[in-house]
């Protein structure tokens, strides 16, 4: 993987896979751009963080030597990570053949030694008021004259990883406390083949 922040003149390699004992960090699942962190998720799901603040070509894992797995209970299930505006990372998981309900989970901070247990998260049923930007990877605060409802997650169901049925796209959101989903059907009209959420930077 590389990276190119503006100004730079040429790309930095991140390297994805450990020549040492570390293989539980080889590999890339999913990652999402917070500030100037990047988060990564190993094909193991354990958490890197990576700090690209500095000059060119300048990246730091500040995560080196205390990676923490985000192991859930049920390992079949779609998951992906996110992370919160406090930074606090975020286990997400949801049925691959039907999504139309989330799980989420936290780091479970009574582990001493996460190698040890096979289950390293602990459900949370709040987003603390804010709102999920599935498809980026991060919350938002919620705002109600802009539409976005707090405890919820936006996302599109559009079934592709895993074909399990049609590959349809379906714009959604899933409420929290109520365990309910909305959809937007009037976005049917417009044939997408296509879409994603994200909010406007207000820089």
């Amino acid at each position: 993987m590389s990276f190119c922040k503006n100004g730079d003149t040429h790309y930095t390699d991140i390297p994805l896979f450990h020549h040492q004992d570390l293989h539980l960090l080889d590999g890339l699942s999913e990652m999402v751009l917070w500030g100037t962190r990047l988060y990564l998720s190993t094909n193991r799901r354990y958490v890197r963080v990576l700090d690209l603040s500095g000059p060119q070509g300048f990246f730091k894992d500040i995560t080196d030597g205390t990676p923490f797995p985000m192991l859930s209970a049920d390992m079949s299930c779609d998951s992906s990570i996110a992370v919160t505006t406090s930074g606090q990372v975020l286990l997400v998981e949801s049925d691959p053949c039907n999504r139309t309900c989330f799980r989420l989970y936290k780091k479970n901070p009574d582990i001493e030694n996460p190698d040890l247990f096979g289950h390293t998260v602990t459900e949370v049923y709040s987003l603390n008021g804010e709102a999920l930007l599935l498809d980026l990877g991060y919350t938002v605060p919620a705002n109600k004259a802009l539409g976005i409802e707090p405890d919820s997650i936006y996302f599109i169901r559009h079934y592709r990883p895993c074909q399990c049925a049609s590959p349809d796209l379906d714009i959604c959101v899933f409420n929290l406390a109520t365990k309910s989903l909305d959809r937007y059907p009037d976005l049917d009209k417009m044939d997408l083949i296509d879409a994603r959420w994200f909010l406007p930077s207000g820089n």
